[in-house]
């Protein structure tokens, strides 16, 4: 199954994950804070930003809440729709388009000052041919002086640590409770992968539903990330990498 297929389906996780969050959180939402200092080296009032992997609409949704220009695109409709629908909910206006990444420059080329691919999208690609060439295209999207976000997990120290289970704190959603379970069978370095996506419903008589979802990806290095971006004519001008944290994220320009 393609990513397309697999985040059609698991839009329902996402709207569980994320469709009670008030306006005030998701304004306050950390994602803004931790770029605060790149979107400030912009002119806000013609700036220009792409969420490249919008998922449910949450980070694109924070940043038109505190006034930034905004196009959210996926590659999933029902994902598209989330967002739509998230930004509708907390009165902001979003340009949005279903679009995959090969797709985004017939469109859009040059035409941002920020491209951000967060929230571990770009492992998506199925090989790493495929995420060199997705990179190219969101290279390809930026203006003179653009900056691009790459977002992922520390996939070095996932494979190392070689867990089987992950459990996520419970959450809330329609009066309802929730816990995520990730069963994850992994393999190597640029050797496709797969997490189970498992979420307990908790009713109010303490039975239990399981729901189930299942995404594919490929892991890679951080080195051949850098690689990569560097073999595009990108500086790396900032990297928050470390071999003990979960997430990191690059800028390219």
């Amino acid at each position: 199954m393609n990513a397309e297929k697999e985040y059609d389906i698991m839009s329902w996780l996402y709207n569980t994950l994320y469709g009670d969050m008030s306006t005030q959180d998701i304004k306050n939402l950390y994602f803004v804070s931790d770029h605060n200092d790149l979107l400030n080296a912009y002119n806000r009032e013609t700036m220009q930003i792409i969420d490249s992997a919008c998922g449910s609409g949450v980070q694109a949704t924070a940043l038109a809440l505190c006034g930034y220009k905004i196009t959210a695109t996926d590659i999933s409709s029902e994902m598209v729709q989330l967002t739509n629908n998230l930004a509708e909910k907390h009165g902001v206006i979003l340009n949005t388009d279903r679009k995959a990444w090969d797709e985004l420059p017939i469109k859009y080329k040059n035409s941002f000052d920020i491209v951000f691919c967060t929230g571990n999208s770009i492992v998506h690609s199925q090989n790493a041919e495929i995420r060199a060439n997705n990179l190219n295209s969101l290279k390809q999207l930026l203006k003179v002086g653009g900056t691009l976000v790459i977002e992922t997990r520390n996939w070095e120290k996932v494979l190392l640590e070689n867990k089987h289970f992950t459990v996520y704190d419970k959450i809330s959603y329609q009066d309802k409770e929730y816990i995520p379970l990730y069963h994850w069978t992994l393999n190597d370095m640029e050797q496709e992968a797969k997490v189970e996506i498992i979420v307990q419903e908790i009713e109010t008589n303490n039975h239990v539903i399981l729901y189930e979802s299942e995404l594919t990806f490929t892991p890679f290095t951080h080195q051949n990330l850098l690689d990569m971006l560097e073999s595009m004519n990108l500086k790396v001008v900032k990297d928050t990498f470390n071999l003990n944290s979960d997430w990191y994220f690059l800028y390219a320009q």
